[in-house]
């Protein structure tokens, strides 16, 4: 039984994972064992980690492709350590970083631990440090349900019976959110830690960066965001929800009540500037006022009825998809009346192309 475990979830990282592996078996500490789970890669990633005859190296493979969380979730299952660490295939540890990891770990108690970052090229040439900026818990809270993410995983670490009992399993789905699931369901149960030493090497391919890459990220953060905030759903504590919406409170004198948490951070969500988390709240607030018991009982609570939820439109975005949608379809409308005769077939192929 190794001290430590590094979960690594690799796919297709023929390039990199030898300075992964060079990187953890090069560390000053030294009982740890490094599981790594390739997720069915198509080159040869595996040869590469084959290279490797350490016996603290463990390798599993994926029969199909399953997604990052599934990698994780075999790693988790196959490690054996008091502690663990989340690292992926292309990123690499500093010389000490499993020490002074470890020795933060042992004298904290229940703790999700946080260091700082080194970014490196696809060569490994190191660009610049990144250290979390926020960090009072109920900030971080606050900043992921109305804004973004704000903290990261590579190096992210904890105790393994904190894994078990708040992170697994993870949601297999999960793609672009994976990681700030993550921080959200550690954060609302237990204290974050944070190093400023960049003990992780974290790399960073600007060619990812490019139109295309943009925009499929971009689709997949909206698609993911509503599962996303449906982890705040799972609060309990009063006290927590004041905490983490101090300001919004204030603003609104709208008291959280577990009993209605839906309706509370339906309103909450409204106040967020991005789009698809207001929409989120306003789907969450639809859902708390559905049936006539609900319905009364935010009447009796907060005094809410029908015309009051009618108004709620209002406060959607004014830069929003609808709207942005209309004013597309009244400027493509005025087009296709000058064309004449093929406005309507004109019209109906640019509408395909806006909502494509």
């Amino acid at each position: 039984m190794a001290k430590i475990s590094i979960l690594c979830p690799s796919f297709n990282h023929q390039r990199f994972i030898a300075d992964h592996i060079k990187s953890v078996l090069n560390q000053s500490f030294e009982d740890f064992e490094l599981v790594i789970v390739d997720d069915c890669s198509t080159d040869d990633n595996v040869v590469e980690i084959n290279k490797f005859k350490d016996p603290r190296i463990k390798l599993i493979r994926h029969d199909f492709n399953r997604g990052i969380n599934a990698a994780i979730n075999t790693a988790f299952e196959n490690a054996s350590g008091k502690y663990l660490l989340l690292l992926a295939g292309d990123d690499s540890l500093e010389l000490n970083a499993l020490e002074i990891i470890v020795k933060e770990l042992d004298n904290s108690g229940d703790i999700v631990l946080y260091t700082g970052l080194m970014r490196i090229d696809i060569n490994g040439k190191k660009i610049e440090s990144f250290n979390v900026n926020v960090k009072d818990k109920f900030e971080i809270l606050n900043t992921i349900f109305m804004e973004q993410n704000c903290l990261w995983s590579p190096g992210m670490s904890m105790r393994k019976d904190i894994f078990a009992k708040y992170l697994y399993p993870l949601d297999n789905s999960m793609c672009l959110h994976q990681d700030t699931q993550m921080h959200v369901k550690l954060l609302l149960n237990i204290e974050p830690k944070f190093l400023d030493e960049n003990l992780i090497l974290y790399r960073f391919d600007n060619n990812v960066g490019n139109i295309s890459g943009s925009f499929i990220s971009l689709s997949r953060d909206r698609m993911e965001t509503e599962i996303l905030m449906d982890t705040f759903l799972n609060i309990d504590d009063i006290n927590l929800l004041k905490k983490i919406f101090a300001k919004e409170i204030d603003k609104t004198k709208l008291e959280p009540k577990i009993e209605y948490l839906e309706f509370f951070l339906g309103n909450m969500a409204l106040l967020s500037s991005e789009w698809y988390r207001k929409l989120w709240g306003y789907h969450t607030i639809m859902r708390s006022y559905n049936t006539k018991a609900k319905a009364e009982a935010l009447k009796k609570e907060y005094d809410f009825e029908f015309k009051n939820y009618l108004k709620l439109i209002n406060l959607m975005a004014e830069d929003n998809e609808v709207i942005k949608f209309r004013n597309k379809y009244k400027k493509y409308k005025k087009l296709s009346i000058a064309l004449g005769g093929l406005s309507v077939v004109i019209l109906v192929f640019l509408i395909i192309g806006v909502i494509l």
